[in-house]
């Protein structure tokens, strides 16, 4: 079980450099909370407690890889524009999902005048983007 919970632990890691490169407050404050989740549970040793905390470690790797998608503030238009990729399309109930949030420090207030969120979709082929 060790061996599976330093792998959970690396792969979170893993998973929050994808998500949050180039944004040094989110790659600090992800580091910090996967951290302390950890240190929560250091001295857990019931087998059943640790397969669920194993559970809860690949269910935040898939929500950071496939649940969360990161978009530009076009400043000029008010806009967030996000780009859908193939993971994250498929991931999509396209019946319920009627629009999107932005999750930052200024929008995560109730503030009336968020920006609005441009989606586009996008495929790739030989690593270029094609959208």
């Amino acid at each position: 079980i060790t061996a599976r919970v330093f792998s959970g632990y690396r792969r979170l890691f893993r998973a929050r450099k994808v998500l949050f490169t180039g944004d040094i407050g989110a790659m600090r404050e992800s580091r910090v909370a996967i951290r302390s989740e950890f240190d929560k549970n250091r001295h857990a040793t019931d087998p059943a407690h640790l397969e669920g905390l194993i559970v809860m470690i690949d269910e935040a790797e898939d929500m950071l890889l496939h649940g969360i998608i990161r978009g530009e503030l076009n400043e000029e238009r008010n806009t967030y524009e996000v780009k859908i990729e193939k993971e994250h399309a498929e991931a999509m109930d396209t019946e319920t999902i009627t629009h999107m949030d932005p999750i930052t420090a200024e929008t995560s207030s109730n503030n009336s005048e968020k920006p609005d969120v441009i989606v586009t979709s996008t495929t790739t082929t030989g690593g270029k983007d094609n959208s």
